[in-house]
């Protein structure tokens, strides 16, 4: 009888941990859908999931590798990224995933659907993982792990970066990763944290630096912890630790060793970016406080995607309640939450301090994008929440009490000393009512004992969460573009590229765009540009591009502000525009597909050609006329190549007077001026943006 009590019992618990599993995929996955439904995400709508890189790099670059291995091209190179490109580096950087390979599953025009729909699935794996995590290492079949899956796949980081489709998958490996690091401490095995954290490597290294980082940390704690639950001998104690330290690190480099394959060729492509050239910071700085850090775990909170140092924290308000419990908790170990509590303190300091935040982002500050391992203090709250909550029985009613008075005051007090613009009134009352609403719940559920109250009160709070999440993602997250605005004219830039191959033969050439869609143009439809937005990219075109006046940043090289000369320099043979009105002496109409309008240079230059040696131009801001002029009288043209037009200034307007007939280009010489309107002349008018001092802008032919 006691054998089939035990099969009975062990059957029930396969069947629980089964339905938490399940459960903790879809609630999340099925939160995210409903969103992408009410947002009008295509089926739904004509709206598309694509936002910030997802819109200019993700998307673009998909649609590259795609076209590759369509074409039996090998992954080391690619023509059409920049004005060529080391394709490896980007696919390691940006496209490493085992997901991307599931796209040649669909039809080339559902790209954007499977990047999109991906996300859904990544999120449901990450509640799916978390929930792994607390059930392996607590050891317990607990509906109430739900409830923190849940939180940590829609906490505000994701809110944030959803969109930044190559660093999910670590999240999603992030608490398989600790299990085997947990596995690794306790019982000397060290197969699953090898495999997992190389897995890990090979999809996302940067982000994999980050996680690398807090493994350290986190497994220091682990024999902190475990090596006084031991009941051996001192020595024995001893050598099991350094045995441990051993296994770890031996573990970890084979882990590097495994995706040193694709690691090394990367690491060798970003010493070539302006991220190889970062100086360690010279003086300690503290951008905000710990109590301005620690409001943003409210409530539709406004995520940080900018250059601002704000972490995104947020991952449910119930941490305002169950972490002072956590602290205060005596049925949890001291030692544990003392190590607990300090690592989570060390991670919210190197949020605010510019040594530890240079540390955390691989001897670098972010360019934009910031915090970008937030996500690691967001896993080691929520299981200390969840480690609170199992042990609710170790917190007294009056402590619950005391820690919902702390947190109203602590709420009340972000309104009087907070500064953000992310914090107002609206958030603080939103907040004040869930953090209520748990509260409440929190201590009928601590004083009753019955265990069909106790389930009501769990779905109650489920309930809650659910909505809470929802109102946090939906308020802060899920930025949209329209789908048919940006596919629509796709097949009428194939139609006239296949016609400028047929024309041109075998001979390389390049095609720009007078007007761009995205920093990507040339990858998204598949035709060779000398433009691109990658982390990848080499930075010595980037400094030919801003002494020419072109556009540039760390991450981009542009041809907008590329003169006729340089354009032939470049082996620009073609413009695309979306309009007839750019046709003159520079540019003539060969064809049209729909609105988009193919354009032949008449001036260029062959693939290569020869220059004199020994040009040798200072690289200083808004050289670019000044280059060009001197490179054409390097190649023997006597007359300069650009004059100064007549020009009259009041106020922020420029007035240009045009002397003769001619081509007329505008240069920027006013620092901090970002965006330019041009009204009259053959281009009517032209807006311009992501400018600098120095940047060179194309007015068109202009009559005297």
């Amino acid at each position: 009888m006691n054998g089939n009590k035990t099969t009975a019992t062990s059957s029930e618990e396969r069947r629980m941990q089964r339905g938490i599993s399940v459960l903790a995929f879809f609630v999340p996955a099925f939160i995210m859908l409903v969103l992408f439904i009410i947002r009008g995400i295509y089926p739904f709508g004509d709206r598309s999931f694509l936002f910030s890189d997802m819109y200019h790099q993700y998307m673009p670059f998909l649609s590259e590798f795609v076209h590759k291995i369509k074409a039996g091209e090998g992954l080391f190179y690619s023509y059409n990224v920049g004005i060529g490109s080391n394709f490896l580096a980007l696919y390691v950087y940006y496209l490493a995933s085992p997901f991307n390979w599931l796209v040649f599953l669909l039809p080339e025009g559902l790209i954007m659907e499977f990047m999109s729909y991906l996300v859904i699935l990544r999120i449901g794996l990450m509640g799916l993982t978390f929930s792994i995590y607390l059930r392996k290492v607590f050891g317990k079949e607990d509906p109430a792990a739900l409830l923190f899956s849940t939180a940590y796949a829609l906490s505000g980081y994701l809110a944030a970066y959803n969109w930044n489709v190559m660093w999910l998958d670590c999240l999603i490996l992030l608490p398989l990763i600790l299990l085997g690091a947990e596995r690794l401490v306790r019982e000397g095995k060290w197969v699953m944290y090898t495999v997992t954290l190389g897995l890990c490597i090979l999809t996302n290294y940067y982000i994999s630096i980050m996680i690398c980082i807090f493994l350290v940390l986190y497994f220091g704690m682990l024999l902190i912890t475990e090596y006084y639950t031991m009941t051996e001998g001192q020595s024995r104690k001893a050598r099991i630790v350094f045995g441990r330290i051993g296994r770890f690190a031996f573990a970890s480099l084979l882990a590097g060793g495994l995706a040193a394959a694709l690691l090394i060729p990367e690491v060798c492509a970003i010493l070539r970016t302006d991220f190889g050239n970062s100086d360690f910071p010279g003086t300690l700085e503290s951008y905000f406080s710990v109590f301005d850090m620690l409001a943003r775990h409210c409530l539709c909170v406004t995520t940080e995607r900018g250059l601002e140092h704000w972490p995104n924290i947020y991952c449910g308000v119930a941490v305002f309640l169950l972490v002072p419990m956590y602290a205060l908790n005596e049925k949890i170990s001291v030692r544990k939450r003392f190590c607990n509590l300090a690592l989570a303190g060390f991670l919210l300091l190197s949020f605010g301090t510019n040594v530890l935040d240079f540390l955390w982002h691989g001897l670098n500050y972010p360019d934009s994008l910031p915090a970008r391992q937030s996500f690691l203090y967001i896993f080691l709250i929520l299981v200390m929440c969840y480690d609170a909550f199992r042990n609710v029985e170790g917190t007294s009613h009056r402590q619950i009490i005391y820690g919902y008075l702390a947190a109203v005051i602590f709420l009340l007090a972000c309104e009087k000393f907070v500064e953000s613009e992310d914090f107002d009134t609206g958030i603080e009352v939103l907040t004040l009512v869930f953090v209520t609403i748990y509260g409440v719940l929190l201590y009928l559920y601590r004083t009753r004992k019955d265990e069909l109250t106790r389930q009501v009160l769990g779905i109650l709070v489920l309930a809650c969460i659910v909505a809470e999440l929802s109102i946090n993602t939906f308020n802060t997250s899920l930025g949209t573009t329209g789908r048919s605005a940006y596919l629509g004219d796709q097949e009428d830039y194939k139609a006239l590229y296949a016609l400028a191959q047929e024309q041109e033969g075998d001979d390389f050439f390049r095609i720009e765009k007078f007007t761009r869609k995205t920093k990507n143009d040339g990858t998204l439809t598949g035709y060779p540009t000398a433009s691109v937005f990658s982390s990848t990219m080499n930075s010595n075109v980037m400094d030919l591009y801003k002494m020419l006046g072109m556009r540039h940043s760390k991450v981009y090289y542009g041809f907008d502000g590329a003169t006729a000369f340089v354009s032939a320099l470049l082996n620009v043979d073609y413009m695309f525009g979306e309009s007839d009105k750019y046709e003159n002496g520079l540019y003539e109409i060969v064809n049209n597909s729909g609105d988009v309008y193919l354009y032949h240079c008449k001036y260029t230059l062959p693939f290569g050609y020869v220059a004199p040696m020994g040009w040798n131009v200072t690289d200083e801001i808004g050289t670019g006329v000044r280059v060009q002029n001197q490179l054409t009288e390097d190649l023997g043209i006597a007359e300069p190549l650009l004059d100064r037009a007549t020009s009259e200034t009041s106020g922020d307007n420029v007035c240009i007077t045009a002397d003769r007939a001619g081509y007329y280009y505008a240069r920027i010489n006013a620092t901090g001026t970002k965006k330019v309107q041009v009204l009259g002349g053959t281009l009517e008018t032209q807006d311009y943006s992501d400018l600098k001092d120095g940047s060179i802008l194309y007015l068109g032919y202009l009559l005297e």
